[in-house]
């Protein structure tokens, strides 16, 4: 059994962290949201309603954070992976806070690839690493929106992260549909990102017991 190998490479550029490791690794469960086509149940407290669709597969996001909130409001990092087998990133689609750890693997016996990774809309690369099989790629992004993950050497494989700042926040379905769960009784600023227009306009939304419905169809 040859011994294990291990290589750091850190890497730091505007708005991202990148650290480059190769080891032994354990895939955790994913858990990470993705869109789907439809919404099966509905929160016992908290915001449901419709936003645009998605445009170009790339679904619609909705953020809510307590009015007066800071944008730099500590909360617990998530650990995310996106995993590369199959010749596909799974998950898809994932949605992290500022600075969560994501890390990418390679579950490949033996085919490499690599991950590009922009900001959505963008021809300029924040990263381009080889992620080979065993080695793990950690990537904490630092400016909220949406980044295009692109397999150079597999034009076919593509993912979509988007990074937010807010408390709550949830990919919309493909028809545009949305539920956020568990959101107290409050004052909450919300605001929509979409694949065709980017962040828009904050807005202020009153979030009552039970269930509230919001329509961000026309939102502008």
């Amino acid at each position: 059994m040859r011994p294990q190998q291990r290589l750091q490479r850190t890497l730091i550029v505007p708005s991202i962290f990148v650290m480059l490791t190769a080891c032994d690794f354990e895939m955790p469960p994913s858990g990470a949201p993705t869109s789907g086509d439809a919404i099966e149940t509905l929160p016992m407290q908290g915001v449901h309603g419709q936003s645009p669709a998605a445009s170009g597969g790339v679904p619609s996001v909705i953020m809510l954070s307590p009015a007066g909130a800071s944008p730099e409001i500590e909360k617990t990092a998530s650990l995310f992976t996106i995993d590369q087998f199959g010749l596909t990133f799974s998950p898809r689609y994932l949605l992290a806070d500022k600075g969560d750890p994501i890390t990418f693997t390679n579950s490949e016996s033996d085919l490499s690839h690599n991950v590009r990774l922009r900001a959505f809309g963008d021809t300029i690369d924040v990263i381009d690493a080889d992620a080979n099989p065993g080695e793990q790629l950690v990537v904490q992004l630092l400016a909220a929106g949406g980044y295009d993950v692109i397999c150079d050497m597999h034009p076919g494989m593509t993912a979509f992260i988007f990074v937010s700042e807010a408390t709550h926040s949830v990919f919309a379905q493909t028809d545009g549909s949305f539920a956020l769960d568990s959101v107290p009784v409050g004052t909450y600023t919300l605001q929509l990102w979409t694949a065709a227009s980017g962040f828009q306009a904050p807005r202020s939304v009153e979030i009552g017991p039970g269930l509230t419905s919001i329509n961000l169809e026309m939102s502008g």
